[in-house]
């Protein structure tokens, strides 16, 4: 028989006010401590937005199945580092990796799932994309820049439907 421990509630707001300066913290943390084999899937935790099957749910602006912000502090940083999203992977002393491309061992693992009408729908979209940026400003030398040049030094490799595919990276930018 199956252990659950189960708290249901309408909506959960975790909000804590940090004002003592050198203190680490996490308003809200979930962990899972696994000691068994689990099954096809397992998540610490699980985010989920559904428009519902009949046809009547939608959004006319943004939706998102999670949104995380960050507001940096209102002056001229003096160090430390920012970033929106965090991830580790990280390996134990006796942790010996598979060497299974069919399957991934990755960072970041994204799917498309649904009907194939639907996937095809999107793919053939001219708004679709793997990555969508905004508010970049194209210029020589920065996070955006556009033309041509830059030598190729290096690639990284995603996993395409447990095919390798390379992107390609350069060292110097691309100039106009």
């Amino acid at each position: 028989m199956a252990e659950f421990d189960t708290l249901q509630t309408k909506e959960l707001s975790v909000e804590r006010n940090f004002t003592v300066a050198g203190r680490n913290g996490r308003p809200a943390y979930f962990q899972a401590l696994v000691g068994a084999k689990m099954g096809d899937y397992f998540n610490a935790s699980k985010s989920q937005l559904h428009f519902g099957s009949a046809g009547t749910g939608e959004v006319t602006g943004l939706a998102s199945v999670h949104n995380a912000e960050l507001y940096l502090p209102n002056k001229t940083l003096g160090g430390g580092s920012y970033c929106i999203y965090e991830g580790n992977m990280n390996f134990q002393a006796n942790t010996v990796v598979h060497s299974v491309i069919g399957i991934p061992l990755c960072l970041i693992n994204l799917k498309v799932g649904g009907t194939q009408t639907g996937i095809d729908t999107w793919e053939d979209s001219a708004g679709a994309g793997i990555l969508n940026l905004s508010g970049l400003s194209a210029a020589d030398g920065s996070v955006f820049a556009t033309g041509t040049g830059g030598a190729m030094a290096a690639s990284l490799r995603i996993l395409i439907d447990g095919v390798a595919y390379y992107i390609m990276l350069a060292t110097t930018p691309s100039t106009a």
